[in-house]
C-alpha cells in the first residue's frame, strides 16, 4: 500500500499540518497509520493550492490503502450523468469536470444505498460494467460509498481496479472508508464555504460595502498558493510592467506547454484568468494610491488592451472607476 511522494509531512507540536503535505514513497503498516494521514490531509487542506488538490490527495491515500488503480469523487448532475470532482490514478484517464455516463452502474448503485458497496470480483458476481462508463477502464473490482455533505448534496466516492480484490474486505477497511467519507464531506464543505466567501466579497466590493482602503488592501492581497497555481502567481507578479500576461507567455516561463498548464490548473479547480485578475487587482491598488503613474500607463502595465478594459475590470472588482478610487484614497 504505497503512494508517490517527495517530502514528508511537517506538523506543529499539536499535530496540525504547518506545511503542505506531499507524499513520498510511503507504506501503511495498519489502519491507524492510514487514518493519521487522512487526518493530516483534512487539517492541512487549507494550506494547499486548492480544495481540489486536498481532495485529490485524500483519494490518493485511499487508493494506496486499497491498492486500487483509480479513485474518483463524483456528483450526479442528472439521472444518467455523474461529474468528476476529484480523481487519482495511474493514468490520465479522468479529469475534474469530466462527465461519465453511469446510469445503472456501480456508482449509481452506491449512491442509492447507505452501506459501502464492495465488489471483489465483478465477473464472479455476474455483473456487467461497460468500459465506456468509466472512460474505457474495464472494472474488475469496486469499492464505493455515498458522501452526504452538510448542505445535503450527494456525492459518490469510489476506488476500482482492472483486477479482482485479492483479500477480503475487513473491519479496518470499513473504518478507513468511513473516515474517507467523513474527510471528503469536510473538504467539500470547506470548498463550498470558500466559494461562498468569494461571492460575498465580490458582491460587497461591487456594491460599495467595502469602504476603507485597508479593506481593499486585504481583498487585494496576493493569494498564498502552492504547487502550479502558486508558481503561476509568482510568474504573473514578476511580469507586471512587462506587458504580456497571457497564459502562453506564463506557460513559456514555467517551461510548460499552454495545454499542460491549463490541464494542471483544471485538475486543481483553478482558473488562470481569476489568478491573473487577483494579481492585477493587487498591483492596481498600489499603483493608483502610491504612485503618480497615469491610469493609461497602469492599464498598459497590467496588460489590458486599453484604458476602457481596465476601467471595466476595476469597476467589477471594486464598484469604483480607477479615477474615482484614486481621488477617494490617494491622500489618506
Amino acid at each position: 500500500m504505497t503512494i508517490a511522494e517527495s517530502e514528508p509531512f511537517n506538523e506543529s507540536n499539536d499535530g496540525v499540518v504547518t506545511t503542505v503535505p506531499i507524499f513520498n514513497q510511503m507504506s501503511f503498516d495498519g489502519s491507524e497509520q492510514c487514518l493519521r494521514h487522512l487526518y493530516r490531509v483534512v487539517t492541512g487542506g487549507h494550506l494547499m493550492a486548492s480544495s481540489g488538490e486536498a481532495l485529490g490527495l485524500l483519494l490518493e491515500v485511499g487508493r494506496a490503502w486499497f491498492n486500487a488503480d483509480f479513485a474518483l469523487l463524483t456528483k450526479p448532475v442528472s439521472e444518467t450523468v455523474f461529474e468528476v470532482q476529484a480523481c487519482a490514478g495511474r493514468e490520465d484517464r479522468f479529469y475534474i469536470g469530466q462527465h461519465l455516463s453511469t446510469s445503472k452502474t456501480l456508482c449509481y448503485q452506491a449512491r442509492s444505498q447507505e452501506e459501502v458497496r464492495v465488489i471483489s470480483n465483478v465477473r464472479d458476481e455476474g455483473l456487467i460494467v461497460m468500459p465506456s462508463a468509466y472512460a474505457g477502464v474495464e472494472v474488475a473490482s469496486y469499492i464505493g460509498k455515498s458522501v452526504i455533505t452538510p448542505d445535503g448534496s450527494c456525492h459518490v466516492l469510489c476506488f476500482f481496479s482492472s483486477r479482482a480484490l485479492t483479500r477480503s474486505f475487513n473491519e479496518d477497511d470499513h473504518m478507513v472508508v468511513d473516515d474517507l467519507v467523513r474527510g471528503t464531506s469536510c473538504l467539500l464543505d470547506q470548498q463550498n464555504s470558500s466559494s461562498h466567501r468569494k461571492q460575498v466579497d465580490a458582491t460587497m466590493m461591487a456594491s460599495g460595502f467595502v469602504q476603507t482602503l485597508d479593506d481593499y488592501i486585504v481583498q487585494g492581497q496576493l493569494p498564498e498558493l502552492y504547487g502550479i497555481p502558486g508558481r503561476v502567481v509568482e510568474v504573473l507578479d514578476s511580469r507586471i510592467g512587462q506587458t504580456d500576461l497571457s497564459i502562453g507567455r506564463v506557460s513559456e516561463s514555467m517551461k510548460l506547454s499552454k495545454r499542460t498548464l491549463q490541464r494542471r490548473l483544471q485538475q486543481q479547480n483553478v482558473n488562470f484568468a481569476e489568478l491573473r485578475d487577483q494579481v492585477r487587482f493587487h498591483h492596481a491598488i498600489r499603483m493608483l494610491v502610491e504612485g503618480n503613474v497615469s491610469i493609461d500607463s497602469i492599464s498598459s502595465a497590467l496588460d489590458f488592451s486599453d484604458r476602457t478594459s481596465f476601467t471595466n475590470a476595476f469597476k467589477r472588482w471594486t464598484g469604483l472607476s480607477p479615477s474615482a478610487f484614486r481621488r477617494k484614497f490617494r491622500d489618506l
